[in-house]
């Protein structure tokens, strides 16, 4: 990596992060890999060499699964139960881990001081967990007495109880509380993915660029059509522990593949190389649109009409992108820190100016259920007031269009027969599922 990054990322560092704490938290599987052991700790290096505070936090690798033998998972909590014999491969593991990255950081360069695991203060977890345990407390003063001394802190998954007992306390969890106890900027969560995946229409996994709090409360309960929920058992503790440290004021958690290139794509991209969870939404509106967002905009559109009826006819109405240029300065776009996630048009009817026709209604797949598609509606109706229409109207074929259009308007199929029959033909045999909702914009 060149000693002499970018003026940017410089200034970066410079105006955002410099005396920050950011925290890291390296998987077994990373501990297990030299190579990716190396990639955290040259892009922690660089954080450190711009005067960024940093903790490390690193779980257990696979020898210590293969010593444990079956994982008994709790059905509740998903953790491991721990019976008491399994505490001194516990206590070698949190040994090896100091170990393999005292050696790391001595070959790199890299000042550091390994913290017990008695830094982390648990008790046991009740209900059948037996040695596993729930954080109560860090010490931030020891981690900050390192960090004070310009090193990396490294702290080991685990934890001890007020008698000074060794429990087997989860690397995330110890990540979330340990972050929030530091008040570190950020959270880096290293994983074998490049972010927090989610099956996609086509039944491939879609890497999910942003999320809030509210939205990755909603994906863990989230089901397909099966039943059958969409995030796998195994990524739970993980979810879970990242929706503890937003709650517990964590401004901002990472989710990213482990290699130094991810982690300075993410911090300085503007979709980044992982997934980005804030506690609340960093949202903008556009109206009107600009000529700069015609390419984001015909993207997204692709993207949405891949949703198709039974037969294959697009729920979204094709358009040109001349057509699609011409209506920009009545779209508006909605952006979720800089990336395009809504959008939707209005436009006077032909024989009727002055009804408004909405159209072009599309959120992007990773930010349906996130309550974008109500602030464009809310939004849109709006501007269509304050342009001085009288009436609005809209088609669609697709359930979850109707579903939110019957919150905040009623179907007109009698009052609009024409209007309707015509926009039935694109869709053949399935004329059925249109609908043409109008909607009250007098006291909006």
């Amino acid at each position: 990596m060149s000693s002499s990054p970018p003026t940017p990322i410089a200034s970066y560092f410079e105006h955002e992060l410099a005396g920050q704490v950011v925290a890291h938290k390296v998987s077994g599987s990373g501990l297990e890999n030299a190579d990716i052991r190396r990639e955290v700790l040259c892009g922690i290096s660089e954080l450190m060499r711009h005067h960024v505070r940093s903790l490390l936090i690193s779980g257990a690798g696979g020898s210590l699964n293969k010593a444990l033998g079956k994982k008994l998972e709790h059905p509740v909590t998903h953790l491991r139960i721990t019976p008491k014999k399994d505490i001194p491969h516990i206590e070698q593991a949190i040994q090896t881990i100091g170990e393999v990255f005292s050696r790391d950081c001595q070959e790199m360069g890299i000042p550091f001081e390994v913290l017990p695991h008695s830094v982390t203060h648990a008790t046991r977890l009740l209900d059948g967990h037996k040695e596993t345990g729930g954080i109560v407390g860090i010490d931030h003063e020891a981690i900050r007495h390192v960090l004070d001394q310009g090193k990396l802190a490294i702290l080991p998954f685990g934890g001890t109880d007020s008698a000074g007992n060794t429990l087997n306390v989860n690397a995330d969890d110890v990540a979330a509380r340990a972050a929030a106890a530091m008040e570190a900027k950020k959270l880096i969560m290293y994983t074998n993915a490049e972010g927090i995946m989610r099956p996609g229409k086509n039944g491939t996994l879609k890497k999910i660029d942003f999320l809030d709090f509210y939205e990755l409360f909603h994906l863990i309960r989230l089901q397909n059509a099966e039943g059958q929920f969409v995030i796998d058992e195994g990524m739970l503790p993980k979810l879970k522990a990242i929706l503890e440290a937003l709650t517990y004021g964590v401004p901002q958690v990472h989710v990213v593949r482990a290699k130094t290139t991810a982690l300075l794509e993410e911090l300085f991209t503007r979709t980044g190389s992982g997934t980005l969870i804030e506690k609340e939404p960093f949202l903008l509106l556009d109206f009107p649109a600009g000529t700069e967002q015609l390419n984001e905009i015909l993207a997204l559109r692709a993207e949405c009409s891949e949703a198709k009826t039974p037969t294959g006819v697009p729920f979204l109405k094709p358009l040109n992108p001349q057509e699609i240029h011409r209506l920009l300065p009545t779209t508006l776009a909605l952006r979720q820190r800089e990336l395009l996630v809504g959008v939707v048009y209005f436009d006077a009817l032909k024989d009727d100016p002055e009804t408004a026709m909405i159209g072009g209604f599309a959120v992007g797949e990773n930010h349906q259920n996130s309550g974008y598609g109500r602030m464009l509606l809310e939004n849109v109706l709006e501007r269509i007031q304050e342009a001085g229409f009288k009436h609005a109207v809209s088609i669609t074929a697709a359930d979850p269009v109707k579903t939110l259009y019957a919150q905040y308007g009623s179907t007109a199929s009698s009052d609009w027969a024409d209007l309707l029959q015509t926009a039935k033909k694109r869709y053949g045999t399935d004329h059925h599922l249109v609908d043409i909702y109008s909607f009250d914009i007098s006291g909006s």
